[in-house]
């Protein structure tokens, strides 16, 4: 007999696209923040005329997204609806469009999830209606707009790890710098250097340049694979990176964050950490299809696994620090 709870289940799943495409359109074509700075509300005629869309397929849009409850339709015209305000209009510091817009992205690359199981290689997808450069832009802003909720209680964690007690330290891969500020702020004597890509290193420098912190952080411009870090360090925070590599790219990355700590340096490893079985947590599991189909060799990793890469490098006293079946446990190792 059919199990109806199955039924709806798999329902349920497998129609989930359709909201989240309609979402994924409004913010890559920008159309809340251009309702919300033309005179909110505004007819769908108005709203194609500035956004340089055509009207039909555009009503047809902004009429789902009001049954979505992301807009509110009266006397047919269009207003964001009052909760998602701050959220769906790109220009506030609290902005989620950059998430919806990486978010699309990703999407794009699951379709193809099936090829990708098939021939063991990832397929390359276009980019959005923005372009590769403005998608990678999305990319750093969606990262803060996930840090910035995790952020402090991470802080916190590491503070009941006893891990708050570094004065000079390196945020490697370290994109806008959330965690660097978060650090400056708990660590009023410390100083910092983030190391990132350009697009990164330039998302740094509109938080800090002219900010209380500006002068106790030095921004690197590099390739973690191309150049070496700087060196001096006590403490090195690699959050969310390692489920970009392979392990031979991982045991890379370790050995030039060895060499960028002095001794009895601590660094530290923020990222899901896996069951031994790889099935737990469900998010973990899910986030390496991401890896699958995104990158050319990442996943995500178990515990013995990141703590057999560490000590192959030479780092003692392997720990996971901050247990937690999210993204932001935290495993720690010392350079003795």
């Amino acid at each position: 007999m059919t199990n109806q709870t199955s039924i709806d289940k798999l329902r349920r799943v497998s129609s989930a696209y359709q909201e989240t495409c309609v979402l994924a359109a409004a913010g890559e074509l920008d159309l809340f923040t251009a309702i919300l700075q033309n005179g909110s509300p505004l007819t769908a005629e108005r709203l194609a005329a500035f956004c340089g869309v055509d009207c039909r397929a555009l009503t047809v849009l902004l009429d789902a997204l009001a049954a979505a409850g992301y807009l509110v339709k009266n006397n047919g015209s269009y207003a964001v609806a009052g909760e998602y305000v701050e959220l769906l209009d790109s220009r506030s510091p609290s902005t989620y469009v950059p998430m919806i817009r990486h978010l699309a992205n990703v999407q794009r690359a699951w379709t193809q999830l099936a090829r990708t199981v098939k021939t063991g290689t990832r397929t390359d997808t276009p980019p959005s209606i923005l372009g590769a450069d403005e998608d990678n832009v999305s990319f750093i802003w969606a990262m803060n707009s996930v840090a910035g909720t995790l952020v402090e209680p991470t802080i916190e964690s590491l503070r009941n790890a006893n891990l708050l007690t570094f004065k000079n330290f390196i945020d490697i891969g370290g994109a806008s710098g959330t965690y660097t500020q978060a650090f400056l702020r708990a660590l009023p004597e410390s100083r910092a250097a983030i190391f990132d890509l350009p697009v990164g290193i330039a998302a740094a420098r509109k938080r800090f340049i002219g900010s209380e912190f500006e002068q106790r952080v030095t921004l690197i411009e590099g390739d973690i694979f191309n150049n070496d870090f700087p060196t001096g360090f006590d403490f090195a925070w690699i959050s969310a990176i390692i489920h970009q590599f392979d392990r031979a790219e991982s045991c890379a990355l370790y050995r030039k964050t060895w060499d960028s700590l002095k001794s009895g340096g601590v660094v530290a490893v923020r990222d899901f950490v896996m069951s031994s079985d790889r099935t737990s947590p469900r998010d973990g599991a899910l986030f390496g299809i991401n890896m699958l189909v995104e990158t050319p060799h990442g996943m995500v990793y178990t515990f013995d696994e990141i703590k057999s890469d560490l000590e192959s490098v030479g780092f003692e006293n392997v720990k996971l620090a901050v247990p937690l079946d999210t993204m932001s446990a935290v495993v720690t190792a010392t350079k003795k």
